[in-house]
């Protein structure tokens, strides 16, 4: 086999599977009215243990975005330091408000269909630099699933044993370069919640590695530790230190997951798949921080780069690089509700399915009413829109503005 052949073969496996292949039996979703009040809707991340969520726009019968956890970091960093709004004036605002005040920082909301190919999801993700791409369904505008770069490599994974293995695979990091090796931003144990949230959003990064002071790495802060804020209403005093912030540590804290330069890009891969992290921190012999590799500059490396599909991608001071950006605003769905939760039995960064809104609310809260079902496949095979059936069942929780949807069905 050529170098030329091989380096087709993840590309070839991600143009045949369809983005359909990956929505699971059973997933989680979190869908937001833009009436819902701020500190309902963090709650909700919070409790789901779910990184982004919908907007719905029940005024214009759409999805007009997605709330993130950088929004919450935006938010808090601009209020923060405002003396004419109180923190506690802040979380009686509604999502409409945020986004108002954001607007100049909103995106249009950037979507797939379920029948396009798992690598034009890959292209449209790093291209765009996102990290949750809605797969909505054409006919009914209904989101199915949420698109990840780290659901998409571990699908990869299911198959990497039986896959040609590329001879790339088998090269180091040192040989091939791939990540951030420039101007890394770091954080100390003494830095201030505040300043961190200011390098997240100056910097356009997702995590901080710590280090002591002879540049080892200790420990990581991430934009979603940043959501431990909005569980335990500790935003009203940011000028704590990462250190405290850090023992109040979720169950989802990923962890601090490192690897080396001498490593294969195969067994930086695993590591990144089993540890079920989103980068990892490359140090020295020394343990001192020298670099990070992203998940998206690893799709962008076997994926994108042999079809020369990598322009304006990267970073030239580190190769491949790709910072962090969350998306925005609007498509054209027709039916959705504002609160939905779907029950996981897998990953918790999603996002799915949306119903008819009940346009007598007085809580600006949707009811899912529709029937929906989804065929999951036996891969590899990748059916069309239309074999996408499955059962939604409708429950009312205590939470008057709340809704769970349990989806089950399948094989």
């Amino acid at each position: 086999m050529t170098e030329e052949d091989e380096s087709q073969i993840f590309v070839k496996f991600f143009k045949f599977h369809k983005c359909y292949d990956l929505i699971p039996t059973s997933a989680k979703l979190v869908v937001f009215d833009t009436q819902l009040l701020v500190k309902k809707a963090f709650f909700a991340l919070v409790y789901n243990g779910v990184r982004a969520a919908p907007l719905w726009d029940s005024s214009r019968q759409e999805f007009v975005g997605m709330l993130t956890i950088t929004d919450f970091i935006k938010i808090l960093q601009m209020y923060y330091t405002s003396p004419s709004v109180t923190m506690d004036e802040l979380e009686e605002h509604e999502l409409d408000t945020w986004r108002k005040v954001l607007k100049d920082q909103v995106h249009p909301l950037v979507s797939i269909g379920p029948d396009a190919s798992l690598y034009d999801a890959i292209r449209t993700l790093i291209k765009n630099r996102i990290h949750r791409l809605p797969v909505i369904d054409p006919d009914t505008g209904n989101v199915l699933y949420i698109l990840t770069h780290k659901r998409i490599l571990r699908f990869l994974f299911l198959y990497i044993l039986e896959l040609p293995r590329p001879s790339f695979m088998s090269k180091t990091l040192r040989e091939l370069r791939i990540g951030t090796f420039e101007n890394i931003e770091t954080a100390t144990e003494e830095t201030s919640i505040i300043l961190a949230l200011k390098k997240f959003v100056e910097r356009r990064v997702s995590a901080l590695p710590i280090i002591d002071n002879d540049g080892k790495l200790v420990n990581i802060y991430s934009k979603f530790d940043v959501i431990n804020l909005a569980a335990e209403k500790t935003y009203n005093n940011l000028d704590v230190s990462l250190r405290d912030a850090n023992e109040h540590r979720n169950e989802w804290f990923e962890g601090v997951q490192s690897c080396k330069l001498d490593e294969t890009l195969f067994t930086v891969m695993e590591k990144i798949v089993r540890a079920e992290v989103h980068r990892l921190v490359v140090v020295d012999d020394d343990d001192k921080v020298i670099g990070i590799i992203s998940l998206s500059d690893l799709l962008l490396y076997i994926v994108l780069r042999p079809c020369g599909d990598d322009d304006g991608s990267s970073n030239k001071d580190s190769l491949l690089s790709l910072r962090d950006k969350d998306s925005g605003t609007s498509k054209e769905p027709s039916l959705a509700a504002s609160e939905v939760s779907l029950v996981d039995h897998g990953d918790t960064e999603g996002d799915e399915d949306a119903d008819k809104a009940d346009n007598n609310r007085t809580t600006a809260i949707a009811v899912a009413e529709e029937q929906v079902t989804h065929r999951i496949p036996s891969p590899p095979l990748s059916p069309t829109a239309s074999d996408i059936s499955d059962h939604l069942l409708v429950t009312q929780s205590q939470e008057p503005t709340w809704r769970e949807v349990t989806v089950s069905g399948g094989e």
